[in-house]
């Protein structure tokens, strides 16, 4: 049982209450944690905040506007019973909502809220109330998997229903539309290839471009890229319109690699362009589009995908300068997979001063010399000091203090180790590493199962590599298939 996050609670009532158009709504409620990255977890719950904004949305907003949406559900027909009318009602919004078919108990829940309300009101504003029933319900707002009936702790198949939720929610972030739900009331979700036709269907949903979208950036770390704020006196190019534009070039880079380069994670690291606006082109030195709009432009040969993006190389700096410990984590963590301790409690984690007369590599290496730290930092260091030809906000640099900027670098990999000058230089070398062409199938897995992995994934992991390698292009919807074609990803064990 998982609660939907924000992302598919929009999704989920976009489709219960019938809407055309997506209007986000749970932007309003309380933020989610993120653990391992992502705030698609397990763990998620509904605390007494979120049960009264959910109260609230569905009071106020979604059921109000669900009365005209369904008009045709709950209206009835001279020839018809009342009561009749009000069952059929239930049962197919419950249907929608739940995800599933409408337990006999369910459906005398709610015909009883119909009847109170009756008593006192017209039928539609019953309806309404039933609405509201629905959209605050345990079973609309988490998803289950519990699978068909079965001896303790056999292994079972999970409903059709059941599979054609987790697959839908694991390509689009939302629930089943019509053909995947007659796909499944057929019984024909059961073998891998028809799991796969229909994941490759989706894949081509605006929906699922939006999912994937929300995937790299919470992998990369970016949900954060509006709230992001700098010392405009050590950064002159500061401000909130360069921080708009920063944004707005990575958003709309992703978005055009989701949608026409299908989510190819080897574009994403090492594409020669983006699409900058005349503030970011002269920022990065490049020429711009004709009236300064945003569009694509080719990036200088001092820059190579995302990873030299100025959003990103801001994400992770300091207030006031660079970070060479902060992009080395970011690398060795979110890239290649590989886990960095917390420093020992007794360490003092306070960054070195800025200072007019050393560059920050100097500062950084003098500041993690500690013995104590070597262990740690002698994976780091290395890989963000090679990106030290970018400042704080980003900017391309040869010069710090009048001191020369030393960018060499170095990467350990499964192979051996790498060495490097400059951020453009690794950014090359990850686009075509195998330990970076392992790592993302295991995020993405993260981000889809919301959980970490477990021995007893290795299995279907090694189906999601296998199908994410098998193009040069490293396609992420390709690792999604190898997922949802696995046996583990439709069965269950029965506690």
């Amino acid at each position: 049982m998982r609660r939907l996050t924000r992302a598919e609670y929009d999704n989920s009532v976009f489709t219960v209450v019938k809407h055309p158009t997506p209007v986000p709504m749970a932007q309003l409620l309380a933020p989610e944690d993120a653990i391992l990255g992502f705030t698609t977890h397990d763990r998620l719950q509904v605390t007494s905040l979120l049960a009264d904004q959910l109260d609230t949305i569905a009071d106020q907003n979604w059921g109000p506007v669900a009365l005209g949406n369904l008009a045709t559900e709950y209206e009835c027909a001279g020839s018809k019973g009342e009561e009749e009318c009000a069952r059929s009602f239930i049962k197919a919004l419950g249907a929608r909502a739940f995800r599933r078919q409408v337990l006999a108990e369910e459906e005398a829940d709610l015909l009883e809220l119909w009847r109170a309300v009756r008593k006192e009101s017209e039928p539609k504003k019953a309806a309404e109330f039933v609405i509201q029933a629905v959209l605050t319900s345990a079973s609309f707002l988490y998803r289950t998997e519990l699978g068909e009936p079965g001896k303790p702790g056999a292994v079972v198949w999970l409903t059709q229903r059941e599979i054609a939720s987790a697959l839908s929610f694991a390509i689009t972030g939302g629930p089943p539309d019509a053909e995947l739900l007659a796909a499944a009331d057929a019984d024909k979700l059961v073998t891998a290839d028809a799991r796969e036709a229909q994941a490759r269907r989706l894949l081509k949903t605006k929906e699922s471009q939006a999912y994937l979208e929300r995937f790299i950036v919470e992998w990369l770390g970016l949900s954060g890229l509006t709230s992001i704020n700098k010392n405009n006196q050590v950064f002159p190019d500061f401000s909130a319109a360069f921080k708009d534009s920063s944004r707005m070039e990575t958003m709309t880079f992703i978005n055009h690699v989701v949608a026409n380069e299908g989510a190819s994670v080897k574009e994403l690291l090492s594409a020669n362009y983006t699409f900058a606006d005349g503030r970011m082109s002269e920022f990065y030195g490049t020429t711009s589009t004709p009236d300064g709009t945003r569009g694509r432009v080719p990036l200088p040969a001092n820059r190579v995908g995302i990873l030299t993006h100025a959003s990103v190389l801001t994400t992770y700096s300091l207030f006031d300068s660079s970070s060479p410990i902060r992009r080395g984590k970011f690398v060795l963590t979110r890239l290649l997979c590989r886990e960095v301790p917390p420093p020992p409690p007794s360490i003092i984690i306070i960054p070195p001063a800025v200072t007019p007369d050393s560059t920050t590599r100097a500062r950084f290496a003098a500041h993690t010399d500690n013995p104590t730290c070597a262990g740690c930092h002698r994976q780091l260091d290395p890989i963000g000091f090679g990106m030290e030809d970018y400042d704080g906000l980003g900017k391309y640099r040869t010069k710090e203090n009048g001191l020369d900027v030393d960018a060499s670098g170095s990467v350990e990999h499964s192979n051996g180790k790498f060495t490097f000058k400059g951020g453009a230089e690794l950014a090359k070398f990850l686009a075509d590493s195998d330990d970076v062409a392992e790592c993302v199938p295991l995020q993405l897995f993260r981000y889809v199962m919301g959980r970490d992995e477990a021995p007893v994934d290795s299995s279907m992991l090694a189906d999601m590599r296998g199908r994410f390698r098998a193009d040069p292009k490293l396609k992420l919807g390709d690792a999604l298939v190898g997922l949802v074609r696995s046996p583990y990803f439709v069965h269950r064990r029965n506690p």
